[in-house]
C-alpha cells in the first residue's frame, strides 16, 4: 500500500501530547513496516530528527499554511500524481476532502465534557472537525478502551471500526550523577519532592494537588522540608494554579519549572518520591507509564482510563477528598511502599512501547484496506 500521513504534529520543536505520539509513531512505523510505502505531508521543512527518507519513505512540503488541513492538503492530494491507498492522521483532523479512505486518531473526547476549558475557536474546531473526521473515516484509531467506549457512545460508531493502539514509552536514558545534579541545581531542588509533570491546564486538577500537598505539610510537620515540583509548560486557564499556591502560602514549597527537556524530564522522574497525576479527565496518561518505567511509584485519580493504564501497579485517589491524597503522600514516604510500587510499576510499564503502538496502527491500516 501507499499510505499518506499528516506529519505536522510530529514536526514541531517541543513535543508534548499528540506531538509526542505522532513523532514516536512515525519513527516506529518506519522501523517495523517493511511492506508499505509512505508519503509524509508537511507544511514546513522536516525536522532533523524525523525519520530519514528512504525508497519507501518520502516527505512532501507545501503551503499555504493557513487552513492547511482544510484547503492546501486536499487540493494537493487530488492533484498529485501518486494515488494513495489510504490517508492516516495521528490527530483528530483528517483532510476535509480526500480521494482515498481516511483514518484519524481520536485521542479523547474531553472537550465535549469540559467545554469551558477551551477557547471558542479551539472548541468549535475540536467539535466540528473531529465529528467530520469520525463520520467519514474508514477506520478509527484510539489510545485506550476508555476512549473507544466514549467514541462508540457519542458517535454511534461500531466497535469493529475502532482499533486501540495504546500509547508507548521509550526506555529511559542512562542518567549520570552529574546530569542529575545539574538538573536539580538548575531548578533549585535540594529537598525530597513529589512530582507532577504535564501541561498546566484545567483537566490536570493541579489546584487540588496543591491543596492536598498543603494539608500534607500541615498534618506532618516532621516532613516540612518536602517540596512539590510542578513541571511543564503553561497551557490555558492556568491562573488558578498560581493563585492557589499564594492562597496556601506555599511559595517556598512549590517549584515551577516551565518547559523541560527530555533529559530533565527523566531526571525529575528518577529523583522524585513519587509521581502524581490527579486529572479529572485523560485519554490515556503517558506520564504514568514513564514514571513506572524508570521505577518511580505513582498516585493517580481513580478515573476509569487511569485505572486501565496503571492496573494494580499504583495508588489511586478520590478526587473529592483532599485528605485522601494527603495520606497517600505520607504513604509514599515509606521506603517499603515505594519499593513495592517500583517493582509492580516496572513490570506493568513493559506492556507499553511505541513499537507495539506502531504494530497496532498497522493492523488498522490492514483493516481499512481489506
Amino acid at each position: 500500500m501507499l499510505i499518506g500521513i499528516d506529519g505536522n504534529e510530529a514536526n514541531i520543536k517541543n513535543r508534548v501530547g499528540v506531538g509526542q505520539y505522532a513523532y514516536n509513531l512515525l519513527v516506529n512505523l518506519q522501523k517495523v513496516d517493511t511492506k508499505n510505502q509512505y508519503i509524509i505531508y508537511l507544511k514546513d521543512k522536516p525536522a532533523a530528527d524525523l525519520p530519514q527518507e528512504t525508497p519507501g519513505w518520502h516527505y512532501k512540503v507545501f503551503g499555504p499554511k493557513k487552513l492547511w488541513t482544510k484547503i492546501s492538503l486536499p487540493i494537493h492530494l487530488f492533484l498529485q500524481k501518486e494515488k494513495l491507498d489510504l490517508f492516516f492522521s495521528p490527530s483528530h483532523y483528517s483532510p476535509q476532502f480526500c480521494p482515498c479512505p481516511t483514518i484519524p486518531t481520536i485521542h479523547d473526547l474531553g472537550y465535549l465534557q469540559y467545554q469551558d476549558q477551551f477557547t471558542k475557536k479551539d472548541l468549535y474546531q475540536l467539535i466540528n472537525w473531529t465529528k467530520s473526521s469520525i463520520k467519514k473515516a474508514k477506520e478509527i484509531v484510539t489510545v485506550s478502551k476508555f476512549s473507544q467506549d466514549e467514541i462508540i457512545k457519542t458517535y454511534c460508531i461500531p466497535k469493529s471500526k475502532i482499533t486501540i493502539a495504546y500509547n508507548g514509552v521509550d526506555a529511559p536514558p542512562e542518567i549520570s550523577d552529574k546530569e542529575s545534579k545539574n538538573t536539580l541545581k538548575k531548578f533549585n531542588i535540594s529537598d525530597p519532592y513529589f512530582l507532577y509533570l504535564g501541561t498546566l491546564k484545567p483537566n490536570k486538577n493541579i489546584p487540588f494537588l496543591i491543596k492536598s500537598f498543603s494539608k500534607f505539610l500541615i498534618d506532618n510537620p516532621q516532613l516540612k522540608n518536602h517540596k512539590l515540583v510542578i513541571a511543564g509548560k503553561k497551557g490555558w486557564l492556568f491562573n488558578e494554579i498560581f493563585k492557589t499556591v499564594k492562597d496556601e502560602h506555599l511559595e517556598n514549597h512549590v517549584i515551577f519549572t516551565d518547559f523541560i527537556t527530555e533529559l530533565e524530564k527523566w531526571v525529575l522522574y528518577k529523583n522524585s518520591i513519587c509521581f502524581i497525576l490527579p486529572s479529572t479527565y485523560e485519554g490515556f496518561g503517558i506520564p504514568l507509564i514513564e514514571a513506572m518505567k524508570i521505577g518511580t511509584p505513582t498516585i493517580s485519580s481513580n478515573i476509569d482510563v487511569l485505572k486501565e493504564v496503571v492496573g494494580e501497579a499504583g495508588e489511586f485517589i478520590d478526587l473529592n477528598n483532599i485528605n485522601d491524597l494527603s495520606k497517600k503522600l505520607v504513604l509514599m514516604c515509606s521506603d517499603s511502599t515505594r519499593l513495592k510500587f517500583q517493582k509492580l510499576g516496572k513490570v506493568r510499564a513493559e506492556k507499553f512501547s511505541w513499537e507495539n503502538t506502531a504494530r497496532s496502527v498497522l493492523k488498522a491500516f490492514d483493516k481499512a484496506a481489506a
